[in-house]
Parts: C-alpha cells; structure tokens; sequence
C-alpha cells in the first residue's frame, strides 16, 4: 500500500501541479504526509543514503502541497515538521556515515524551510543537533492523542481503540522516559552515559508518537497502529534497561 501511494506521490510530482488538491480520491497532503511517515518510522540502523536521497525529493514537492490548507492540514504539517526535526536528530545521533551526515545537512535545511505548517509561514525554531537539545522537564511527546472531529460511523470504533492505545502507549512511554533521565544524571555524575541504544531508542519516541497523532488527524488508521507499534518496541528496548 505504501509502494502504491509513492507512486501517486511521483505522479503528482511529475507533473509539476501548484495545486494538487485530491489524488484518487484521497487528499494530497494526506499523501504525502503519509509517505514521509513511511521513510520517518524506519529503524536508524536501517536507514541508507537512498532512504535519505527520496527523503530530499519529497522535500523538493512539499510546495505542490501548500494550497488551500484546512485547519487539519496545518495541525498535521506542524507535527511532521516536528517529527522530521527529531528524525534528524536520531539520525545526526546514530550515524557517523560522512554521507549521511551530508543528506542530513541539505534535509535540516528544506526542514527549515518547509512552508506549509504555520499560518503566515512564520516557522517555529527547530533542533536537529542532538547535543543542542535541551533536556525537558516532562516527556517532549504528547500524552493525549488529537482530537479528530466527524469520524464516519465505521471508522468510530477503530478511532476510539487506537486514542486508548496511544494513551497507553504514551503512558508507558513517559515512565520509562523518566527513569530513564534519572539513570541518565546519575551516570552523568560518575562520568558516564547511557549505552548508545538506549539514547537512540528514547530519541524516537517524540517522532513515532508525533507522526502516530499525524496519522490520527489524517484518518489513516493503519499506520497510527504501525507507528504505536514502533513506539512500543523502542519503549521495550528502554523499559528493559531501565527497569520499567
């Protein structure tokens, strides 16, 4: 299905629309929103400089998808802007490939310039340097899903299963983040840090649960689950060293 809609992606690109407003019946930005979050959820360790060579053409596209934007689409690009930021920052975190460093350097800057995400294109300021982060008080990923208004009638039950999973999800999440942290400070005192799988897996979880509520406001319900389901496996992987 996800080869399926690249093509639809292409299709569009190739044509080179300014408008691009509904593709076999489902809309464009959804689309591309969607492919992206196929390219975003891959393992790290997976990742080659092709994955991040199609990552740029779709970045190429982005303005195509610009155009008479609902407050839906602008909610969506805000969290994809935030969940390629934080992709960057696993990746700059995980790889020392010159190569791929490269990709992530010409990828920051279109992130930087995406156009599509806040009303009046005034960006908010973005970290894709994971030494430059802050540490946050709190988990730096929602705890609530969004709030998607008028699901059709046969899609409530599936709408309703996957809020309470992400709630779960996320819950979970936030404890092993936090334990996490603390075992983090007290390695910091003894000069020490945590295993590089570990910090990896912790610097997915605001992209996986950001392109999970992406996804929710999109409708596309299958790949809310394939995005919870990764953020379930990279909290096993903390919870496992944390002992949460």
């Amino acid at each position: 299905m996800r080869i399926t809609r690249a093509l639809l992606f292409f299709a569009c690109l190739g044509a080179q629309a300014q408008i691009v407003p509904r593709v076999g019946g489902v809309a464009a930005g959804s689309l591309w929103r969607g492919n992206l979050g196929g390219i975003l959820g891959r393992n790290p360790a997976e990742v080659t400089s092709g994955d991040l060579g199609r990552f740029e053409q779709y970045l190429l596209g982005a303005g195509a998808y610009c155009a008479a934007l609902t407050p839906y689409d602008y909610a969506a690009n805000r969290l994809m802007v935030r969940s390629m930021a934080a992709y960057v920052r696993t990746m700059n975190q995980a790889s020392r490939d010159p190569e791929i460093r490269a990709s992530l350097g010409r990828i920051s800057t279109r992130i930087s310039a995406f156009p599509c995400a806040f009303v009046g294109g005034q960006p908010e300021p973005l970290i894709f340097d994971p030494a430059a982060v802050p540490v946050p008080a709190e988990p730096p990923f929602a705890l609530q899903p969004p709030a998607v208004d008028n699901v059709a009638a046969a899609d409530k039950e599936t709408y309703s299963d996957l809020q309470a999973r992400y709630r779960a999800d996320a819950t979970r999440a936030a404890s092993a983040w936090k334990s996490a942290e603390i075992m983090r400070a007290s390695l910091a005192a003894q000069g020490a840090t945590l295993n590089a799988n570990t910090s990896v897996a912790l610097s997915r979880f605001q992209l996986l649960f950001g392109l999970a509520a992406g996804s929710m406001l999109d409708r596309r319900w299958d790949e809310v689950l394939e995005h919870l389901q990764a953020a379930e496996a990279e909290t096993a992987k903390v919870a496992k060293v944390v002992g949460r």
